[in-house]
């Protein structure tokens, strides 16, 4: 009996490409932005954020801004010794931070279960505490000065720089290292020779970025007695003389340009050099000196040269380390246990508003950020000019310190809708870091899934969405929930100036010295963190 032929399928039409099976990682991958879409929605619902009192909040801002132009410096030479003073600060805490992180890090990417729990719980407890709580503490336990500045910066910064490090080596390539392995190489010259190179790109815009990250926020830290420009900062808004205050940002912003600069430069050598790096060659070959290892190489040893000195001019000694590590411990006693008595009736409706506004300003972050930042990626851009004009925005918007922007919107919207206002300040900042992050892993991208793409004649709509979206959508999720984490631990620098209820009470308890209050507001917003992270790992999981 003759069979029927098989039938034949017509040829896909330009443009059409083949649907991809139903998996789990696509599950995530189209479920994630739906979820963050319904909770930001019903969060700025809940806050009362409406598209008619935005158009008028931002008037009022514009408004603030006319009356805070031209800037003044009424001391030029404090300014910019008070700028030094703090920048010294942020680099002896970014260098603190990044020999933490990079332990912490290789650890949490360990395939031992035990070391990788015990070191994202290090990291995850660094993240979720503020960085304002650590000066506080620090401040209680050795005094005023620039050291517990450092220590909180340094400590603080662990959970962002640990968690990027981790990433970054559980990304690394396998056959790279199994590569040195076939060398006779040990452990540690696996690590050295096979991840360190591929990671070096990866961790040096990290710590980069943490150090202007850190600078701006001495804004904070200068309200509890670390001193530098985030003290004069903070007496030019209470004496209401916003010109000067503008004068004092616009230096700061001169300074994160600067570090942008750096940063761009040397992540560009790096990149290069990883570009044209192979798998290191066996024992006994020498290796030559390339352009990309000389800066890296120079890069490495200024750094160190530079931490050095930083740590002179704070007065950061093995003795005040120790003399810091017995105070801590002194102090240990008048943050615990906590006391939750004079909050327990504002804790439920404070964490409630807390997560809303994080989840508002995450989610319009969001829309402004991603394409902000693939506008500024080489990879994505569609024109130089387009790509020079979106970093400058990024790099404007994220110059910015947190507690000016805030102090902004506060003083348009007023304190009647400081949770708005706050709201809105927020989506400035997350946008800005969104979009930096998401310009730096484009860079990345691979160029052949996007060659593979447009020669089965899709247009550049399926090209940005399959292929360039498809490969970022792992680090994009990754983005996002860290995005909402920081914004979750920003509610003290929304009760600075009334615009949230928790951390306005956290701030007045600061200042009564009720150091076991202050632990009770702080631990639910700790939990709040690890759900955050917990989120954060099982959809990085999917998406691998």
């Amino acid at each position: 009996m003759i069979g029927h032929p098989a039938p034949v399928r017509p040829p896909r039409a330009p443009g059409h490409l083949p649907r991809p099976p139903r998996t789990g990682r696509r599950a995530a991958a189209w479920g994630f932005p739906l979820v963050l879409a319904a909770l930001g929605l019903g969060a700025l619902n809940w806050l009362g954020v409406g598209i008619g009192g935005l158009i008028d909040g931002f008037g009022e801002v514009a408004a603030l801004l006319a009356r805070a132009w031209p800037p003044t410096l009424s001391d030029p030479a404090t300014t910019f010794a008070h700028v030094l003073d703090t920048l010294w600060m942020a680099v002896a805490g970014t260098a603190l931070a990044t020999l933490l992180a990079a332990v912490l890090g290789v650890l949490a990417a360990a395939r031992i279960t035990s070391v990788r729990s015990a070191a994202l719980a290090v990291i995850v407890a660094c993240r979720a505490v503020p960085d304002v709580v650590f000066a506080v503490f620090f401040v209680a336990a050795i005094g005023i000065g620039p050291l517990p500045g450092v220590l909180a910066l340094g400590l603080h910064s662990v959970g962002m720089l640990g968690k990027l490090f981790a990433e970054a080596v559980e990304q690394a390539d396998e056959g790279v290292r199994e590569a040195v392995a076939g060398t006779g190489a040990g452990p540690g010259q696996r690590l050295l020779a096979g991840v360190l190179p591929q990671v070096a790109p990866a961790w040096v815009a990290a710590i980069l970025y943490r150090l202007d990250i850190n600078f701006r926020g001495s804004v904070l830290l200068g309200a509890v007695g670390a001193g530098g420009i985030g003290l004069d900062l903070k007496t030019a808004f209470g004496f209401t003389d916003y010109r000067e205050a503008t004068g004092i940002a616009l230096v700061t912003v001169a300074v994160v340009l600067l570090v942008e600069g750096v940063s761009v430069t040397l992540r560009g050598q790096l990149l290069g050099a990883g570009r044209t790096g192979g798998v290191p060659p066996a024992r006994g070959t020498r290796v030559p000196w390339t352009r990309g290892r000389a800066a890296a190489h120079l890069a490495g040893w200024g750094a160190l040269a530079l931490s050095a000195v930083a740590f002179q001019q704070v007065g950061t000694s093995p003795a005040a380390l120790a003399d810091a590590a017995a105070g801590s411990v002194r102090a240990l006693g008048e943050f615990f246990p906590p006391d939750f008595a004079p909050v327990a009736g504002l804790l439920g409706e404070g964490l409630l508003e807390t997560a809303a506004i994080a989840l508002g300003a995450t989610f319009l972050g969001t829309l402004a950020g991603v394409p902000l930042g693939l506008a500024a990626a080489r990879a994505v851009a569609p024109t130089s000019g387009v790509r020079l004009i979106a970093r400058a925005l990024c790099v404007g918007l994220r110059s910015i310190p947190d507690l000016l922007l805030v102090l902004v919107f506060v003083a348009a919207f007023g304190l009647m809708d400081g949770p708005v206002a706050g709201t809105l300040a927020l989506a400035v900042f997350t946008a800005a870091l969104v979009a930096k992050l998401v310009a730096d892993d484009a860079e990345e991208l691979r160029t052949g899934p996007r060659e593979a793409v447009r020669s089965a004649g899709a247009g550049p709509v399926q090209e940005l969405t399959v292929a360039v979206l498809g490969q970022l959508t792992p680090r994009l999720v990754a983005t996002i929930l860290y995005a909402l984490d920081v914004n979750l631990r920003a509610f003290f620098i929304l009760g600075i100036v009334g615009a949230g209820e928790l951390g306005y009470a956290l701030s007045q308890h600061i200042r009564a010295l009720n150091q076991d209050v202050v632990t009770a507001i702080v631990l639910p917003v700790f939990v709040l963190v690890l759900a955050v992270e917990a989120v954060s790992a099982r959809l990085r999981s999917l998406l691998r």
